[in-house]
């Protein structure tokens, strides 16, 4: 049997450096995050987007494994893009995030106004989604969807709605004449004077100016898979007989959703998901957005993911017939 020698020395200090060790234990790691967390809205303040963040930023600071603020900084400009390239091009750390319109980023990209790839973008999850309403004039010549099959329809819409509109016409057939407004509320009136043969915006804003047309506009359908609680009496394009493809639907809504630039560790995109959907449900955030008038539709960061990529595909596919009328 082989003897080690230990000497003296080295046992010394061996012993030592147990006993400094009792009860000691090294500082761990700093938990992610250890400072505050910017959440830009590409907007300015009062708007549908800053309020939701507004509302959400507590509820997500509380979900956190560290006590940090969620800082909103409102960065509006060109239609919301200058906003949405800060948070696409900021630091990957997790500390700026921010909201955007799923539809418009994939427009941008589809137009070729984004050079980067939005489904490599940290997806974090929807805050809500709310689907496209089609209205139509009462004393029109088109009384039901079937009326419109195969058609010339004048369509209102803002340059934001052109492409949803485009790609509702090819899914149900219809011939889409665009008519550009600068605003919801031009192209509605528009539509009470009998001037177009359809208009289209997202639900809330289109059944508010049903409800204020005074009997001149009817509701055709809403985009949706179910029924709409706040405007039950209104179809779904489901009921009509209609079933979308999936890249379809992926752009016949609103829907805003949460986001960081690519490339985030995977541990906090992880940690920042997970806080979102605790959040979404928190009953407190609930009533508060419910309070505000405001829809909830939480997916989360994978299918948020998914469906960047459908839009893309549906808005790429009617790129063509879009681009004249944003050039004039």
């Amino acid at each position: 049997m082989t003897r080690v020698k230990i000497s003296s020395r080295v046992l010394f200090f061996v012993l030592v450096g147990a006993i400094a060790g009792v009860g000691t234990a090294w500082p761990a790691a700093p938990t992610w995050p250890t400072k505050d967390i910017t959440f830009v809205v590409p907007f300015r303040p009062g708007g549908g987007f800053d309020i939701q963040a507004r509302i959400l930023a507590p509820f997500l600071e509380k979900q956190l494994p560290s006590k940090v603020n969620i800082v909103i900084k409102n960065v509006s400009g060109a239609g919301g893009k200058t906003g949405i390239m800060e948070i696409a091009r900021s630091k990957p750390d997790g500390y700026t995030i921010g909201t955007v319109g799923l539809e418009s980023v994939a427009f941008m990209r589809a137009m070729g106004d984004l050079d980067l790839d939005v489904r490599e973008w940290s997806w974090l999850g929807q805050i809500s989604s709310d689907p496209l309403m089609v209205a139509i004039p009462s004393a029109g010549k088109y009384k039901t969807l079937a009326d419109m099959k195969g058609q010339d329809i004048r369509f209102g819409v803002t340059s934001e709605m052109l492409p949803s509109a485009v790609v509702m016409g090819q899914a149900l057939g219809m011939k889409v004449r665009p008519v550009l407004f600068d605003g919801s509320g031009d192209a509605i009136l528009a539509a009470m004077r009998g001037d177009l043969d359809a208009v289209t915006f997202s639900w809330p804003t289109m059944a508010k100016g049903v409800r204020d047309s005074s009997g001149k506009l009817s509701a055709l359908f809403v985009a949706s898979r179910n029924r709409i609680p706040d405007v039950r009496d209104v179809s779904t394009l489901g009921e009509l007989g209609v079933q979308l493809t999936a890249t379809a639907s992926s752009v016949l809504a609103t829907s805003r959703v949460v986001v960081g630039p690519a490339k985030f560790d995977q541990s906090v995109l992880e940690t920042l998901e997970s806080a979102m959907a605790r959040a979404m449900k928190d009953p407190e955030f609930l009533q508060q957005m419910e309070k505000a008038q405001q829809s909830v539709s939480y997916e989360n960061g994978g299918t948020v993911r998914t469906d960047i990529g459908s839009a893309v595909e549906a808005y790429a596919s009617v790129k063509a017939q879009v681009e004249p009328f944003l050039k004039k």
